[in-house]
């Protein structure tokens, strides 16, 4: 790429130990094969990572615990933590926000200080058109505000998925790269990636992507435009095993494939539980540093993670709702403005949460003054005199 995005390095930052260079792929939203139009709709029968370790080969170690909405199963936070002396601190944060059908609306990295602060880093402001993606737009905490970094455009033609990407100058948006998905729809996806220079768009880089009838990945060849011609640059080759699949990556070194990097994974019920990167050096494996992909789901998922080891386990998103014999409750007015009237059979009391999961307010009365809260969308949380409970969101405006 001709340029590096901060923004977007500080977002993926809260995994871990990133560098540019082993990060392009993945920098910049979530614009990739897996992922070309929704984002956060959670499938209730699916599993879901539940917590994350890896090291690099200097040491560094790291853990991620994923906190999921039990309500509607979606993901609301990654807390990542370092460990430091045999303990574990806390190192970062992100924070997920959604709207009713399920679409990110945001995702707010912040950073730990010791001295238990918590400061904003950097955010990611999703908009929609007609439930497709339509907007993203990057920002950065600087001196108490909020700065404009970098900027998505997506639209959407049949089997051809265009996003143009912005950069902000300070004052106005000037179109810096277009990324160009074609679906062939019979297992073949390519990404033409191009860059603006004299006023018109140049080639840079072509990713082309082969996929299984299972949707699971086969190789992603890339290719660099050079002396007006496409150049072989890179290979990721990918092999299922009976228990698993291993992952091996060259690069094209004086007109011929060299096997440089080899991933190696355990399984357990399609689930990637174990992965490790290794390096060539001469006729040895050696232990390296590299982007392990844990998949899961039966490869339909996947995390990715920097370093040389990781382990991963997983949660049924189902068990985390409520076995609840709670009656059902009605609240007006919908949206609400200064207060909200709850109807519910043996009402004991309310409470509301914020979309991360902080309880907010709690009213013994069904009738709740709400208009000290910011509009937005909040979880309330209705108990009857026997202890059990029922939820929805609700909007405030």
């Amino acid at each position: 790429m001709k340029k590096s995005l901060f923004t977007l390095a500080i977002l993926v930052m809260a995994f871990g130990n990133v560098s540019f260079a082993q990060r392009t792929a993945h920098l910049k939203s979530n614009a990739n094969v897996n992922v070309l139009k929704h984002y956060g709709i959670r499938d209730e029968t699916t599993l879901a990572p539940q917590t994350a370790t890896w090291e690099t080969t200097d040491g560094e170690q790291y853990r991620t615990t994923y906190v999921y909405d039990e309500y509607d199963y979606y993901l609301i936070m990654e807390m990542t933590e370092i460990k430091d002396d045999d303990n574990w601190q806390n190192f970062s944060v992100l924070n997920y926000e959604y709207d009713f059908s399920g679409n990110v609306l945001e995702i707010l990295a912040e950073m730990y200080l010791y001295g238990d602060v918590w400061v904003p880093d950097a955010k990611a402001s999703f908009s929609y058109e007609s439930g497709e993606l339509s907007e993203v737009i990057y920002q950065y905490w600087e001196d108490g505000n909020w700065m404009n970094e970098t900027k998505e455009v997506y639209n959407y033609a049949g089997d051809v998925t265009t996003i143009l990407f912005w950069d902000w100058n300070g004052t106005t948006w000037s179109s810096d790269e277009l990324w160009t998905y074609t679906d062939d729809g019979m297992g073949t996806i390519e990404l033409l990636v191009q860059y603006m220079e004299g006023g018109a768009w140049q080639n840079d880089e072509r990713v082309t992507y082969e996929k299984q009838f299972t949707g699971a990945l086969i190789s992603i060849l890339y290719e660099d435009w050079v002396n007006n011609a496409w150049e072989n640059e890179q290979y990721v080759g990918y092999i299922y095993q009976p228990d698993g699949n291993d992952k091996g990556v060259a690069f094209w070194v004086n007109g011929a494939w060299q096997l440089k990097y080899q991933f190696e994974f355990d399984y357990e019920n399609y689930n990637a539980i174990h992965g490790v990167c290794l390096e060539k050096d001469d006729d040895q494996w050696i232990p390296a540093d590299g982007d392990i992909e844990m998949f899961y789901d039966e490869y339909a998922a996947a995390k990715i993670f920097y370093g040389h080891e990781v382990d991963m386990t997983y949660i049924d998103l189902t068990s985390l709702k409520e076995n609840t014999q709670a009656a059902n409750f009605k609240v007006y007015p919908i949206p609400a403005e200064s207060e909200i009237l709850i109807e519910a059979d043996d009402f004991q009391k309310a409470e509301i949460y914020s979309i991360t999961g902080q309880k907010l307010m709690e009213s013994q009365q069904n009738t709740v003054n709400v208009s000290a809260l910011a509009s937005g969308v909040y979880v309330l949380k209705v108990y009857d005199k026997n202890g059990t409970s029922n939820s929805q969101r609700m909007v405030v405006k």
